[in-house]
This record gives C-alpha cells, sequence and structure tokens, in this order.
C-alpha cells in the first residue's frame, strides 16, 4: 500500500473505529440506564412506593418504548395508584411484547372479567387468555382459576367448580386455590361450604397469615364480630412481620370504632420499617381519618424530613392541611411536586380541591382547568370526574355537573362521591325530599366503609361532611329547620374547620330571624379565617337590615387594617356604600379592587351596576367590555350589554350581544329570553317568530316557573296569531307571578294582565278581556305601567 493511500486508508478506519466505539459505549450506556431505572422501580415497588416505581418504568420507557419488563413494572405501579385504566392498558402492552409472561395474561383476564358484567366479548378476551396460558402451561394453576372464573361468568357453574377444583389438586398444599374455591362459595351464597373452605386451607397451614386473615375478613362480613377479631389477631400471631395482616387488623378495629386498638395496631405496622415512610404513613393517616389532623400533620412532616422525595406524603399532608383550613400550607406541598412535574395529576387534583374550596368563580374555572388535563391524562379517573363535577355544580353549571357525575355512575356505580353527587344534584334539581333519602343512604354507607389509598380519610371525610351538608340544606328548604341544624351540627363535628359548615349555620339562623346567632356563627368562620368573605358579607347584610351600617363598616375595617392588599375585602367596602347609597365611595372601593385585582370580574359587574342605578349606561357598557376583554366567554357580560342597548332602544347591538351571549353559553336563558323578545316585538331583525317560539320554548322547558319566561312564551304566541296557545301561557304567567307577588306581599305586574286580555280579545273573548285590561290598568295606577296608552285604547274598541 503506498503512502498516498496510507493517508487515507488510515484516516477513514480510525473515523470508523471511534463511531464503532462511541456506538457501543452509547448501546452500553442505555442498556445500563434501562437497567438501572428497572432495578430502582423494583425496588420501590417491593417498598409499596408506587408514585416513585412509576417514574423510574417511565423512565427506562423513554429510553427504550418496547421494554416489556418496564410496562410489566408500570402496570403493577398503576394498579398499586388504583390507575386502573393505565393498569389495563399496559397490562395489554406487555401481552403484545412478552409471550412468555404468563402473570400479565392472567391479569389481564381478571381485568377484563371484572369489566365483563354480561359482555361476551369482554367475557371472550378473558377465555382466550386463560387458554393461552393453559396451552403454554398445562399446570398453571392461577390459569385454571381464571378459567373457572371465565366459565362461571359464562354462566356454567358446575364446571367453573370442576375447574377450581382442577386448580386445588395441582397442589393441594397451596392455599391461596383454597381461597379462590372459599370466595366462589362466598359468590353463590353458600356460606356453609365457603367457610368450611376457609377452615381447610388453615388445617393444611395453621401458620398462614393470608389464610388466618381471609378467614377474619369473611367472618367480619357475616357480622361474626368476636370471631373475627379472634382469626385477625391470629394471623398476626403466626407471622408477626406480616405487614397485610398487621394491616388488615388495624383497619378492623378502626371500622368497628375500637379506636385504642386500631391506634395500637397502626403503631405496630410503622414500628416494622421505622426507616421506611409507609408504615408511618399508614398511622398518619389513622390520625387523619379520626380527625386528629394535628398528629396526622406532623407525622407526615416527620417523614418527609427523612424522606422529601416521597411524593405521596406531600399529596396527603397537602390533603390534611386543607382539611385545618391552611390553604397556603397546602399550596406548599403541591408546588413541591409540580416543581418536578407540572402535570402530576394527584398535585393539579388536589389544587383543584383547594381552588374548588375558595367558592370563588375565577378559582371554580382554574380547578376546571386543572381536572380537564387531569381527565387529558387518565379520562376515566375516578376522582378526575367526581371533582369535574363537583367543580361545575360549585360553577352553577348543573347540566354539565349532571353529565361529569353521570359518567361517573355509569362507569363506577358503587364509587362514594358519585353517590355524593347525585344527592347534590337532586338538591339542585328542586328535590329536596330525594336528597333527604340519597343522602341517607349514603351516610349509612360511608359509617361501614374504611379509609383506602382510593377512599382516602380525607376524602371519605370531605364526603361525609357534603352529605351532611346538602341533607342539612335539603331539610331546611322542607322548612324541618330542626333536622337541618341536627345535621350541619354533624357536619361541624367531621369537619371543626369548615368555615362552609359555620356559614349554612349562620344560613339557617337567618331563615328563623335569629340574627344574633347568625352572628356568632359568622364569627365562627372568621375565627377559622379572618378574610372569609362569605362570613363577612353575611355579617354586611345583617348590619344592613338592622340599619347599623356603621357597625358594617367598623368590622370589615378591622379586617381591612391587617389586609389592606385583599381585593374582596374592598369589594366588600363597596357594598356597604352601596347601602348608604354613597356611590363615590363605592365607585372608588370598586376602582381599588381593580387596582389589586385586574381580574376580579365581580367588580367590573358591580361597577356596571352602579353606572345603571346613575343612569350612566355608556360608562356601564365599558365596564362590562373590560370584562369581555378578559374573559372573552364571560356570556353574562355580553347579556347585561345587551339588555342596556336595548334599555337605549338600540335593539340591532341588543340582539347582536344576546346572539353572542348564546354562542358562549347555550343555557344562558335571560339572552335567549330577551332575544326572543325581541324577534317577536321588533320584526325588522334578523330573526322570524318561528326562530323566538323556539328561544322562548327552550327556556321555559328549563324554566317552567318563572312568569316572565312564560309571559315571554305567551306574547309570541299572539303576535303569531296562535290566541288560543297565548291565553293558555299568559294565563299560568299571571297566576306564577300572582303567587309570588302574594308571597313577597307586593302587587301582581300590570303588564302580564294587558298581555293576557289583549290575547283574549283577539280570541274574541270579549268579557274576560275586558276584565283583564280593566283590571291591567288599576294595577298600574300604582306603578309605571308603559302600556297603560295601548291598554285604554284596545278597552275602547270592546
Amino acid at each position: 500500500m503506498n503512502s498516498e493511500c496510507r493517508r487515507r486508508f488510515f484516516p477513514a478506519l480510525l473515523s470508523l473505529l471511534l463511531v464503532a466505539v462511541f456506538s457501543l459505549a452509547g448501546c452500553t450506556n442505555a442498556e445500563k440506564a434501562k437497567a438501572e431505572h428497572l432495578s430502582k422501580g423494583e425496588a420501590y415497588l417491593k417498598d409499596n412506593r408506587y408514585q416513585e416505581a412509576s417514574i423510574e418504568f417511565r423512565n427506562a420507557l423513554q429510553i427504550d418504548d418496547s421494554l416489556a419488563a418496564a410496562h410489566w413494572g408500570l402496570a403493577r405501579s398503576y394498579e398499586g395508584l388504583t390507575r386502573f385504566q393505565e393498569a389495563f392498558e399496559e397490562m395489554k402492552r406487555v401481552v403484545e411484547l412478552d409471550p412468555n409472561n404468563l402473570e400479565a395474561r392472567i391479569k389481564l383476564g381478571n381485568y377484563y372479567l371484572g369489566a365483563g358484567k354480561g359482555r361476551s366479548e369482554l367475557i371472550a378476551e378473558a377465555e382466550k387468555l386463560a387458554t393461552d396460558v393453559l396451552q403454554k402451561d398445562p399446570n398453571n394453576i392461577e390459569g385454571h382459576i381464571l378459567y373457572g372464573s371465565v366459565l362461571f361468568a359464562k354462566g356454567q357453574k358446575d364446571e367453573a367448580l370442576a375447574e377450581l377444583n382442577k386448580a386445588v389438586s395441582l397442589d393441594p398444599k397451596r392455599i391461596e386455590s383454597y381461597l379462590s374455591l372459599a370466595r366462589f362459595y362466598q359468590v353463590i351464597a353458600d356460606t356453609a361450604k365457603a367457610e368450611e373452605t376457609f377452615k381447610q386451607a388453615i388445617s393444611i397451614n395453621p401458620n398462614s397469615p393470608l389464610a388466618h386473615t381471609e378467614y377474619g375478613k369473611f367472618l367480619a362480613q357475616s357480622n361474626r364480630i368476636p370471631e373475627a377479631e379472634a382469626e385477625l389477631n391470629k394471623a398476626v400471631e403466626v407471622d408477626p412481620k406480616n405487614r397485610n395482616s398487621r394491616f388488615v387488623l388495624a383497619s378492623f378495629y378502626l371500622v368497628n370504632k375500637q379506636l385504642d386498638k386500631a391506634e395500637e395496631s397502626y403503631k405496630a405496622l410503622a414500628a416494622m420499617e421505622p426507616d421506611k415512610p409507609e408504615g408511618q404513613a399508614m398511622l398518619a393517616d389513622f390520625y387523619a381519618s379520626v380527625n386528629r389532623l394535628d398528629e396526622a400533620a406532623s407525622t407526615y412532616q416527620a417523614i418527609l424530613a427523612k424522606t422529601p422525595d416521597y411524593s405521596h406524603g406531600r399529596y396527603r399532608l397537602g390533603e390534611i392541611l386543607l382539611m385545618k383550613g391552611d390553604t397556603q400550607g397546602a399550596m406548599a406541598q403541591i408546588d413541591e411536586v409540580l416543581k418536578k412535574d407540572q402535570h402530576d395529576r394527584q398535585a393539579l387534583m388536589l389544587r383543584a380541591r383547594l381552588r374548588t374550596q375558595t367558592g370563588q368563580a375565577d378559582n371554580l374555572k382554574a380547578a376546571v382547568e386543572d381536572l380537564k388535563e387531569v381527565l387529558r391524562q387518565e379520562p376515566d379517573s375516578r376522582p378526575g370526574l367526581y371533582f369535574m363535577a363537583q367543580a361545575n355544580y360549585a360553577l352553577g353549571l348543573v347540566d354539565q355537573a349532571r353529565a361529569f357525575a353521570g359518567d361517573l355512575e355509569r362507569r363506577y356505580p358503587d364509587y362514594l362521591p358519585a353517590k355524593l353527587m347525585q344527592v347534590q344534584i337532586n338538591l339542585a334539581s328542586g328535590d329536596p325530599k330525594a336528597a333527604v333519602s340519597a343522602a341517607s343512604e349514603l351516610l349509612d354507607r360511608l359509617d361501614k366503609t374504611p379509609p383506602d389509598r382510593d377512599n382516602t380519610p380525607q376524602l371519605l371525610t370531605e364526603i361525609k361532611q357534603k352529605a351532611f351538608l346538602t341533607r342539612g340544606t335539603a331539610y331546611g328548604q322542607l322548612k324541618n329547620y330542626r333536622a337541618a341544624e341536627k345535621d350541619f351540627l354533624a357536619a361541624r363535628d367531621v369537619s371543626p374547620n369548615s368555615t362552609e359548615v359555620y356559614a349554612s349555620l349562620a344560613a339557617l339562623a337567618r331563615a328563623e330571624k335569629r340574627q344574633q346567632d347568625a352572628i356568632v356563627f359568622y364569627e365562627n368562620a372568621l375565627a377559622i379565617d379572618s378574610t372569609y368573605t362569605p362570613a363577612l358579607g353575611g355579617l354586611i347584610d345583617i348590619y344592613a337590615e338592622q340599619k347599623d351600617l356603621s357597625r358594617a363598616h367598623a368590622r370589615l375595617d378591622q379586617v381591612l387594617n391587617q389586609n389592606p392588599n385583599k381585593a374582596p375585602l374592598h369589594y366588600l367596602k363597596a357594598q356597604i356604600y352601596g347601602f348608604e347609597k354613597n356611590s363615590q365611595g363605592a365607585e372608588a372601593e370598586l376602582r381599588k379592587t381593580l387596582e389589586l385585582d385586574p381580574n376580579y370580574l365581580p367588580a367590573y359587574s358591580a361597577l356596571g351596576a352602579l353606572f345603571i342605578n346613575t343612569d350612566q349606561k355608556d360608562r356601564a357598557i365599558a365596564e362590562y367590555r373590560k370584562v369581555l376583554e378578559m374573559r372573552p366567554d364571560n356570556s353574562t357580560a355580553y347579556t347585561l350589554i345587551g339588555m342596556l342597548e336595548d334599555s337605549r332602544q338600540n335593539h340591532a347591538a341588543a340582539a347582536e350581544n344576546y346572539r353572542k351571549a348564546l354562542e358562549k353559553d347555550p343555557n344562558s336563558v335571560i339572552a335567549a329570553n330577551n332575544l326572543a323578545w325581541l324577534y317577536a316585538v321588533q320584526r325588522d331583525l334578523n330573526g322570524n317568530l318561528d326562530e323566538a317560539v323556539r328561544l322562548a320554548q327552550g327556556v321555559v322547558q328549563k324554566n317552567p316557573n318563572v312568569a316572565s319566561f312564560i309571559d315571554t312564551l305567551g306574547w309570541i304566541y299572539y303576535h303569531k296569531g296562535l290566541h288560543a296557545a297565548a291565553v293558555d301561557q299568559l294565563q299560568k304567567a299571571v297566576s306564577v307571578d300572582e303567587a309570588a307577588a302574594r308571597k313577597a306581599n307586593l302587587s301582581p305586574s300590570p303588564s302580564y294582565r294587558y298581555h293576557l286580555g289583549m290575547a283574549l280579545k283577539a280570541k274574541g273573548d270579549r268579557p274576560a278581556a275586558r276584565r283583564e285590561l280593566e283590571l291591567a290598568l288599576r294595577l298600574g295606577e300604582k306603578v309605571n305601567f308603559a302600556d297603560a296608552g295601548e291598554a285604554r285604547k284596545a278597552l275602547s274598541e270592546l
């Protein structure tokens, strides 16, 4: 080889060698990284640190998405986190990638069976997996148990029993097979045979903690409490190091209200591995479940001081601080988690819960955005659907809340939060009797439900509190004030630091004209949160009713002096000036509110209302335009602008704004009603009577007891020439209006009588028409009756 060739050849060879070396190094490093992530993930799984395990397995999959072992680890992590839909998806991926992972096939088959419930296609999938396992390993015991379950799901009870007995015969000393057989007998309600099988398992291995534990659960379910306690203690006695047996015993004591024994058992569980956070976390959760929140919080704080990366601990501490009313501390825990992963679902869910508890519209909307991200990642998330329903319910969007609650009920019919949503929706739908019944059933179930990873103590406490509050509110609507008070006090016992409970007690006291008691309850709420605006607002209303506005100023100034930069407080100050008819003072405070928080929408609305009351419609419209600059989807602002334009006879502009309101929110009934009216009485607009009828009918269907809406529909029928239908609707409007007027000690509307008289005249019923028009004119003497001239003219024609 000549020198020129060597000069060309050796650099090329060197380059190839370098590429090969670096490629091999890259492969080696990638393989090493995957192995490290898998090893760490498995270690976390062993310690039940499912969140941390899931992160490690996901890291491995970012390197190699076809790594079956990582998908398998992730599936088990998701199971531990009760994210079952994702566990199911990961198991399907494992089955695709690893034909030899029979355990994954068995687990996946059980998932299909769990979701089957009569769905033949899912049972067929489970049968395929069971058959596949048994073809690969004819003596696979769990394979035979799965196949037996498939046969039972297909209604072949005898064949299922034979298959389970086959599993037992393959290893007559395997305890788990007997337990599966015992559960089969439980399902078919043969309790005697079930108990016989449990005892058989124990006779085969008297030192099996699993056998004693499962038999103890059976006895507890049979309400044989002393025997259950003895059996569960026996499970701990035969294997003092078995964590599951100790946990079941502790849960048994908790459910049966033997709290001293429960605490002793949870402490023993924590002492088993004092340097690991999981046992200590169980003790903390016990304290939380019995409302010893300070001890729960301090236990989690101690855990996190030792193990700052324990994500589950931060979630739980955040929940507990939220229960204590320490929203700032709860948000600090959420922020710590989101710093590491801004899409962390549990942190987003907790932040949404925190925002929902404030009750403020902006926070509720922000909560909805958090929950959208949660449901984007996990569409079937049970808590995600529940809190989304709650947030929409708090926003007053009952139809949206009902939709999410319906999804929850369909997918998880036994999920307790779904039951709560149904209670709340019954109440919102105007059925307090159904709300009382459903709430009573829910509270009974809550008393029998132990906390677990899915139903945390805080979630169960929150559901119980809301169930008592909702039932109390329903009793209040039924005028059963003593039952309402009893429920509100029960809610207070459940959550002594809940400002909402005291606000409910105050509202009840006000309904009974017990103003001094209401003041005490509002002050109780303010002792928990000195800036709690519902309580401050309630106090201001009471002092305004008592014509003691100087006291209202003094109470609010006391809080403002300590919190001068809180926008809602200045908003309340503006309300006091409003009661005093001090428009200058009110405007100044509303401007201060917006200076502190330019996004505080109620202040813009209040400014608009102030300008309307002082006949400054241009300025009012300008304020509502500012609302739309920040919230282009705010249908209320469009509706208010439409009403202002309507009052200025700018009918085209009014109609345009009503249409925009309906584009943003099709359920905006005021916009729909007013637009229908304009289409009927202003024929030059781009609408017609058919469209007016459609809009008005939709409004009345949703609000059948609002006189003004019924009147709109009747008047449209009149303009359309449907006089009989018009009379029918207008008579309803008059009836509803009179009932409301009597209740409020006011005079009925002359306009509704006038409309009815005109419809009767057009129908040809002259005596009835005369009667209604004369009554309209008499009623109109007390108010500004704009149609008085038309009524006199019509009367002269009769």
